[in-house]
């Protein structure tokens, strides 16, 4: 002011501007779920729990609680699950922890990992599931736009009461958000 003379200040407008999907590629008909399900080699019996998203356990979500979940829901249920990760690992540790963790902790689920990165991989995985699951654990998920996607796929959702993802799932309504 002392400089310059100014004697109004105007502030810049910071709008809103929120993220979005095209729902209609989303929108996956019976004929593509039976494909999808088929290359994957799941049946109709069986129940496929989705995830998708970047696979680290330091930098997104940590599986563990995921893992032991599904096999408790296995048990309980005596239902055949098939867990699909689609995402990407960081590298080739994260990749056998992974690995290692699902054979420790889901024994008696089949976990299917797609590489997330190609096209064709995220069609299967959205098509051929019954349940999408993001139990994130960190506080870099500000909104969550995966539970959005898998709403708009007709998927309910089981999402980590956390962050964004209390702004995008109503529970209950939406899905279910589990306390962390």
């Amino acid at each position: 002011k002392a400089r310059l003379g100014i004697t109004k200040m105007v502030l810049p407008k910071l709008p809103v501007i929120p993220l979005g999907i095209n729902t209609k590629d989303f929108d996956y008909n019976s004929k593509e779920r039976f494909e999808a399900r088929t290359e994957l080699a799941v049946t109709g019996e069986q129940l496929v729990v989705l995830y998708t998203g970047r696979l680290s356990f330091h930098a997104k979500a940590h599986p563990l609680a995921m893992y032991q979940a599904l096999e408790a829901a296995a048990r309980a249920t005596e239902k055949d699950i098939v867990l699909i990760e689609c995402g990407w690992h960081g590298n080739e540790h994260i990749e056998n922890a992974f690995s290692a963790a699902a054979q420790l902790a889901c024994p008696s689920i089949r976990v299917v990992t797609l590489d997330g990165r190609e096209a064709h991989n995220r069609k299967l995985a959205w098509a051929s599931a019954d349940v999408f699951c993001s139990l994130s654990d960190n506080i870099q998920e500000t909104f969550g736009i995966v539970p959005i996607e898998a709403m708009a796929a007709g998927l309910p959702v089981i999402v980590s009461d956390w962050d964004g993802y209390r702004d995008t799932v109503r529970d209950g309504i939406d899905g279910f958000r589990i306390p962390t």
